[in-house]
């Protein structure tokens, strides 16, 4: 073949590849499609749900009749050391029902890791576990008793969710999960004590929350589609 030919098959080749490439791509539907994954990124994360307390605050004393079912509201902080490992600090506030209160209020502040197992993907399931500390607020149902504080330590916190990837740096996951609790010390009227025979009790979330990816690289495709909210 003479040089000149040989140079035009070259040329066209190098023009048909990468056109190919993005045809395949634009084939696939929008949850087969693949993005770049933040990596030495700074992770930050917002969401809310479903929240209930289960088990025993310590010997004969039931968590509903002091923490039952509410509605929790939590912020994290983070940062995306690769496209599949993460850490955060976190803390989430929960307004409560409870059976022996007008309401209960609880505050959780969560140090979790967290691993993407397909990051580079639209659908990007993950799991966490995490350990904190937790505190609870009863609050009486008259101004002549006075507020109950109780708190101890969050043993675990493990949760699974499904980050739906809008963009590269933005993605929106439904959340579940739960926690490993032993509430250590009780505070009533300013007076903090030890709980006698204390218990484990579990605390559930069902939710959403949104994460937004700030700085750091892309790795992986460098093929990014549009996201039906770009459209």
């Amino acid at each position: 073949m003479k040089p000149h030919l040989v140079g035009s098959v070259a040329v066209a080749l190098g023009l048909l590849v990468p056109s190919l490439a993005g045809a395949q791509q634009a084939e696939k539907s929008y949850t087969e499609q693949q993005l770049p994954a933040p990596s030495r990124a700074f992770e930050a994360t917002v969401g809310t749900g479903y929240t209930q307390g289960f088990g025993m605050l310590r010997s004969g004393v039931g968590m509903p009749s002091v923490a039952h079912e509410g509605i929790g509201v939590e912020a994290s902080a983070g940062y995306r050391i690769d496209p599949h490992f993460a850490i955060s600090f976190g803390g989430q506030y929960q307004e409560l029902s409870a059976q022996n209160a007008s309401a209960t209020r609880g505050v959780t502040g969560t140090l979790a890791a967290q691993y993407h197992i397909v990051p580079q993907t639209r659908l990007d399931p993950w799991v966490e576990l995490g350990t904190g500390y937790r505190l609870l607020w009863a609050i009486p149902a008259t101004n002549i008793e006075p507020t109950t504080m109780v708190h101890g330590w969050q043993i675990l916190r493990a949760r699974v969710g499904f980050d739906v990837r809008l963009s590269p740096d933005v993605a929106i996951s439904p959340v579940v999960g739960a926690d490993a609790t032993t509430f250590l010390w009780q505070d009533v009227g300013g007076t903090n004590t030890a709980i006698g025979s204390p218990a484990v009790s579990t605390f559930v979330f069902a939710g959403v929350q949104g994460r937004l990816d700030l700085g750091g690289t892309k790795v992986g495709t460098t093929t990014v589609t549009s996201s039906p909210v770009d459209e």
